[in-house]
Order: structure tokens, then sequence, then C-alpha cells
């Protein structure tokens, strides 16, 4: 087997079968079943399921039609009616009833209610009560017009040229599910790529660099690494994904907005052509800054300023959103460290041209093979150099060249 492979294979192995991946592994699944259970701890808060009183002077409930049947997670809240305040009053102070609406004698010319309560209600109850009096109100009407009412209306945004539309029900996810892909990304590469920047300065420090590299030669030492920070990050990834569409099919049960989610063709390409050459880039900036720094505090450094640009497309992310053709957005997808977020954020708000994705793709490529040798130049240089810095300079002048 090509010696590359045996060591990606063996530092794949290292890293995955390892405590510290296992806790990164657990912590964006945990982070999401965390919020998760917020979420329905609120909506449980918000949901107080005791009945609500009403008064009706204007005749309109004499002899009401039921509630229309709530989704989940809502409940469903019971309306009793009472011919005056005084027994409403007395059923409230009682704790039978959260609040009591009053329905005056001109509401259907008015359209105005008096709503009395000990404690404010909140507004799943409230909704529910105005979905009753929507369902008497139009009784009696066309049963098309009724449903046309209840359902409300979506708005369809296209683009001029008509090649991408979004309704308003799609449109939030349209522009979130590109974002979120895009953030896992990159955490799982700066992830991995702390992996790799350690395991590199560790060896160096160890001195286990001086027995490997009697087997294998650096440039085939510095692309197993390489080759295995990817497939780990790419695990992650993989693992993530099963977390979520789990997570989405469970709460999909509960939230009907989730069972629009639908991913665009465009948005595989994209993790195909822009994220993977992107992957691929930042482990060999990773794999440049271990075999150029003399001990891990100092990579650490390094590697956290090498994220900042990754993420100037996310602070302009409201520019983006507003013209995602603009001189702005096409710039920031061609510079390589920012093309990946802001492909994934112009993706959800228009159809990318496809000599954009091209060039982009093309661009990281040549920067992600460009970084793969500047990397196994670092290495050859750096891999006697214990404690030092090596220069940039070093790096790429002739002296680069020569091999200790």
């Amino acid at each position: 087997m090509n010696k590359t492979w045996l060591v990606g294979i063996h530092e794949y192995k290292r890293h995955v079968f390892n405590r510290r991946f296992a806790f990164g592994l657990l912590s964006v699944p945990f982070f999401i079943l965390v919020l998760i259970g917020l979420i329905f701890l609120i909506i449980s808060m918000e949901n107080r399921t005791r009945a609500i009183g009403y008064i009706d002077h204007s005749g309109l409930l004499t002899d009401p039609l039921p509630a229309p049947a709530v989704e989940p997670p809502d409940k469903p809240v019971e309306f009793l009616a009472y011919p005056d305040w005084e027994s409403a009053e007395a059923a409230m102070v009682a704790d039978e009833v959260q609040a009591v609406y009053i329905i005056p004698e001109d509401y259907l010319s008015s359209g105005t209610l008096e709503l009395r309560y000990l404690v404010p209600i909140k507004s799943p109850a409230r909704g529910q009560f105005y979905d009753f009096l929507e369902v008497n109100l139009l009784a009696g009407y066309d049963p098309a017009l009724v449903e046309r009412v209840n359902n409300g209306s979506e708005i369809i945004i296209r683009t001029l040229d008509g090649s991408k539309e979004v309704s308003s029900e799609s449109g939030f996810l349209g522009i979130i599910v590109p974002l979120f892909s895009a953030f896992g990304f990159i955490i799982a590469m700066f992830t991995t790529g702390g992996y790799l920047v350690n395991a590199v300065v560790e060896e160096k420090e160890n001195r286990t660099m001086e027995v490997v590299l009697t087997s294998v030669s650096p440039n085939q030492f510095m692309a197993g690494k390489i080759l295995a920070d990817i497939f780990i990050g790419l695990t992650q990834i993989l693992l993530w994904l099963v977390f979520i569409i789990i997570g989405i099919r469970v709460a999909s049960n509960y939230f009907e907005l989730l069972q629009s989610i639908r991913i665009d063709p465009q948005l595989i390409v994209l993790c195909l052509v822009i994220l993977l050459p992107t992957f691929v880039m930042v482990s060999a900036i990773m794999a440049l800054i271990g075999a150029t720094v003399g001990e891990a505090r100092e990579g650490q450094q390094l590697t956290g300023l090498l994220s900042l640009p990754i993420w100037i497309p996310y602070m302009l992310i409201g520019l983006i959103l507003e013209n995602p053709n603009s001189t702005l957005s096409v710039v920031l997808s061609m510079v390589p460290m920012t093309s990946s977020l802001t492909m994934l954020i112009r993706q959800g708000a228009t159809t990318i041209p496809a000599w954009q994705i091209a060039a982009s793709s093309l661009i990281l490529v040549l920067c992600a093979a460009g970084a793969i040798w500047l990397a196994g130049k670092a290495f050859r240089l750096g891999m006697l150099r214990y404690g030092k810095r090596i220069s940039f300079r070093e790096i790429i002048g002739p002296r680069g060249e020569v091999t200790p």
C-alpha cells in the first residue's frame, strides 16, 4: 500500500478513536438537543391550557361553532360562555378561567373586544380565541372563501430571470439551511485542523518525526496527514448530518414548518466544488502552520487568526442578502478565504451563475494545490528545527528548495 495512505490511516485512527474527538463529535448533537429542549420548555410555558371565558352581547356566539383544531405542540383551550360579568369574574377569581373576553353589541361593526384578566394570557391562547371568533364570523359563507381566509396569503418571490423562487413559508428555511451547512463545515475544518497542527508540532517536539522519516519521505508524511485531516472532518460532518436528519424527522412531527425543508441541488454542487477544496486548502494551511511554528500554543494563535477572514461574509450578511449579485458579493465569492460562506449565503437568496461557481472552484483548487506544496516545503525545512520558527521568506525563497 502507498506509504501516504498508511500515514493517513494511522493518523485517522489515532484521532477518530480518541476521547477528544468523541467529545467534539457529541457536542453538536448535545447542543441541538439542549436547543430543542429549551424550545419545548418555552412552548410549554406559553401553553396555558386553562379555559377562557367570554360574555357575548353581540349574539355572534349564541350557538357557536367549535374552535378549529390546533396543531402540535399547542394544546386546545376550552371557551366557556357566561351570562354576565359577575359570574365570569367569580370564575376568574376561582381560577377556573385565565381571562374573560367581553364582546360588545356593536362588535360586528366596530370589531373591538374587551379583555379582562388577573394575569396576562399568552399569545397561543389569544390566537385560539381569535380563531374561534373567525370560524363563527365566517359561518354561512362559501366554503372555498372560508378556506382561502383561513389559509391566508402566500407570497412568492422570483428572480427577474425566473431561475429561482421562494415562498413565504420556505424562504426563511432556504436561507437557514445553506448557512447551517457552511457553519458546520467551517467548525469541522478548524476542529480537525487543530488536531493536525498539534500533531505536527508534538511530533517535532518529541522527535517522533526522526523515526518516522526513516521509512517515509517528508512529502508522503505530510500528504498522509492532510489526507487524514480531510477524512476526519468528513467523518465528523457525516455523523453530524445523521444526528441532524434524525432530529429534523422527530421535530417535524411537532413543527409543520420543518416538513417543508428541501435541499436545493445547487447546494449539493456547492458543497462538492466549493466547500471540499476549501477544506483541502485549510487543512494544508494548518499543516503549514504546524511545520513552521516552534510550539503548540503559537500554532493555536495562528489558527485563530486564520479563522478571522473566513467569518467576514457573516459580518456582511445583510449586504450580501440584500444584493446577492453585487460587486461585493461576487468579489467575496472569488476570494479563497471568504468564498465558501459567501457562496452559501448567496445560494439562499439567488441562483448563482455557473461561471462564478466554476471560477471560484478553480481558484480554490489552485490555492489548495499551492498550500499543499508550501506545506511540503515548510515541513522539509522545519522537520529538524525543534523549538524554532521558520519564516515565510525561507519557505518561498530559493533556500526552501534545499532539503536538510
